[in-house]
């Protein structure tokens, strides 16, 4: 909870020290002036700037505050420039008690910087009262410890949650967004509920604060749902990376991988068992030991040329033979490749052409459109000079032709365009093969090349040396074994990190099923419920007319603001039911929140709630729902009292009931020494 025990204002002249120094209770707190202009607003104003909410106002620092904080503040007829100025705020969580102090003019000490005094206002200058300094509208003000917005958070028994941004993170739900549900000022304040909400870049900012205040599931459970959509993605992804490492690492040795999923599941030991890589349709740790026994025949190997004359003839005649089998599967893919390029820059310029198209005929469509909105001829397929029917098209008018109209040539031209995507798609895959293919021909060709250049040597050598080509063989065969071992070790690390994202699988689908599935749970659809009833009744108390039938009210289930037959409710209010309507639903909140455990500081700021000529029975109401709330609650309302009527429904008010502060012709006095 928050309460606010006192608030002392203080500005320095030439001429001493002035100001404002007032205590608040429980309940209701009105402070009254008979003028517009005496400082009411200056005073409030003081409240949510010790508080660094002055963004509520329409700002940051003091920039938002008049300029008797400023400039010069006026005693009588003398106008005294302002050397100085701040404001000391006590509150209370109800527990511990605090005092604020906040700078609006000071040399050499900044605006953001605040001072939290562990003591009421009164006890301040006791030499063992703690304090620190913090700061405000600064970065990470919000979460760092010396930042006075994380400090106030704390203090009053607040857990802000993380919501997503515009940015796409997510942020720390702002205090001064959840008490711009509260805090209602006086200039933008009263055009609608929530008006005075600043911008901080958290997506659905109004429908954040509401479900925080009212404590509502959905907040948790799409907390939830968000932290599980970016594990979902992130396993997928690594599950991607996996796979695609793999396929990689494998296409280099002319390898296949078989039996590894697409996408993730809950693995069982034989299905990883399953995940293998193949060559030549054998099983790569079989095939590695094929290779071995063969490096082993080689080593045991050691004829001389003269001895294998005719050996070596015949290898080399079956070498070339690959090799132009080679030769011609290698043309062949490149002719094919060329073809498919081809294929792709066709598709994507017919592409371009269909997007234009698409593009020309939602314009006329949206030419139409219009025209039939200002009733010209040319909408309606008329010619507007002889108001003959005009065809859109060149092609003759027959009976037999039926022209498509703009609508079905979009139809049709959406349709081409997904056909034409995926066969760009199709095309831009076999591509990608073909280059794959065209690259390991490319390998073996240059190994078999290499192979009959050894062998040619082996058979024009007029010496008994030692084989070229065996010892060339050796070489192959070894640099394969390592490479393809290489990749078998890969293929028991991928296996080893498909299990960890296996179980991590199953644990996501585990708490997936835990989610509630309806986005409201019990107790949401009995607090929304209890608002709807609360507002519709404050409506009723406060005379709000502009809708005959009240049962209409609803609260959105997507928004939770107040609509009627699916429109914002208000559209069909009048200006002064407007001002009804935010006085109904800002109570209602505080009603709804004490009733179902909310997370309603307890607080409430009106300044000048009676605007447009509030009828006075409707104010009197207003005042009474006030004083009569059940729970903890603190209503500050600053009212001008300029006629008899308002001055005699404050009067109708048991005096035991609220708080007066009257704010003489001017709210800043001058202060005795003593003050």
């Amino acid at each position: 909870m928050l309460r606010i025990n006192r608030l002392k204002i203080e500005i320095k002249t030439n001429e001493g020290l002035y100001g404002f120094d007032e205590s608040f209770s429980k309940g209701l707190n009105l402070i009254a002036s008979t003028d517009n202009t005496c400082g009411k607003s200056s005073i409030i104003a003081a409240i949510y700037y010790c508080l660094g909410f002055e963004e509520i106002i329409g700002g940051k620092g003091e920039k938002v505050l008049t300029s008797v904080y400023k400039n010069s503040i006026e005693d009588g007829e003398n106008v005294l420039s302002v050397l100085e100025s701040g404001a000391y705020l006590e509150i209370s969580n109800g527990e511990e008690v605090i005092t604020i102090y906040r700078s609006a003019k000071m040399e050499g000490r900044d605006n953001k910087l605040l001072s939290v005094y562990h003591s009421s206002l009164y006890e301040i200058d006791k030499p063992n009262v703690f304090s620190e300094d913090m700061y405000v509208h600064m970065p990470n003000s919000a979460v760092n410890r010396k930042g006075f917005h994380n400090y106030l958070e704390k203090f009053i028994h607040l857990e802000l949650p993380l919501v997503p941004a515009s940015d796409d993170v997510t942020r720390k739900l702002y205090l001064q967004l959840i008490f711009s549900g509260m805090f209602v000022e006086q200039k933008h304040g009263w055009a609608d509920i929530l008006s005075g909400m600043p911008i901080l870049g958290i997506k659905d900012s109004k429908k954040r604060i509401l479900e925080f205040i009212l404590n509502l599931d959905t907040l948790d459970n799409e907390k939830k749902k968000n932290e599980l959509k970016a594990l979902e993605n992130k396993i997928k992804k690594d599950w991607e990376t996996c796979l695609q490492e793999l396929i990689i690492l494998a296409n280099r040795e002319s390898c296949e991988v078989k039996s590894f999923p697409q996408n993730p599941k809950i693995l069982l030991e034989n299905d990883i068992s399953a995940i293998s890589i193949v060559k030549k349709n054998t099983n790569i740790d079989e095939y590695i030991e094929s290779l071995k026994e063969q490096y082993n025949d080689l080593i045991l190997m050691k004829p001389k040329i003269i001895d294998n004359f005719d050996e070596i003839q015949t290898e080399l005649s079956e070498t070339d033979n690959a090799i132009h089998s080679l030769e011609k599967e290698l043309a062949k893919s490149k002719d094919m490749y060329f073809s498919e390029n081809i294929s792709v820059e066709k598709l994507e310029k017919s592409l371009e052409i269909i997007n234009s198209d698409i593009r020309n005929n939602k314009d006329a469509a949206r030419l139409r459109d219009l025209g039939s909105e200002l009733k010209l001829s040319t909408s309606k397929d008329l010619c507007p000079v002889c108001n003959q029917e005009v065809q859109d098209t060149l092609i003759p008018n027959t009976s037999d032709l039926e022209v498509m109209s703009i609508d079905e040539n979009i139809r049709h031209l959406n349709a081409q365009k997904e056909m034409l995507q995926f066969a760009h798609k199709s095309h831009i895959q076999n591509k990608n093969k073909l280059q794959d293919k065209i690259t390991h021909l490319e390998n073996s060709l240059f190994k078999l090349r290499s192979l009959a250049r050894t062998l040619r040597s082996d058979l024009y050598k007029t010496n008994d040396n030692m084989s070229e080509s065996l010892m060339y063989k050796r070489i192959q065969l070894d640099s394969e074994i390592s490479s393809l071992e290489k990749l078998l070790g890969t293929l028991m690390k991928q296996k080893n990190k498909l299990k960890e994202l296996s179980s991590e699988w199953k644990s996501y689908l585990s708490k997936k099923s835990l989610l509630p599935s309806k986005k409201f749970s019990k107790s949401d659809e009995q607090k929304l419920k209890i608002l709807r009833s609360h507002f519709i009744t404050n409506l009723e108390k406060f005379g709000y007319k502009s809708v005959l039938n009240l049962n209409q009210v609803e609260i959105s289930l997507e928004t939770y603001l107040p609509i009627i037959e699916g429109f914002d409710m208000k559209f069909d209010s009048s200006a002064s039911d407007n001002v009804r309507a935010i006085w109904a639903f800002i109570l209602a909140l505080l009603q709804t929140s004490n009733e179902k455990d909310g997370n309603h500081p307890g607080v409430l700021i009106f300044d000048e709630p009676a605007q447009h000529s509030i009828v006075i029975n409707d104010m009197k109401e207003f005042f009474n729902s006030i004083i009569k709330l059940q729970g903890y609650h603190q209503i500050v309302v600053g009212m001008t009292v300029k006629d008899s009527d308002t001055r005699q429904a404050i009067n109708d008010l048991s005096v035991k009931s609220f708080n007066l502060i009257k704010v003489p012709n001017k709210a800043f006095r001058p202060f005795n020494n003593n003050d």
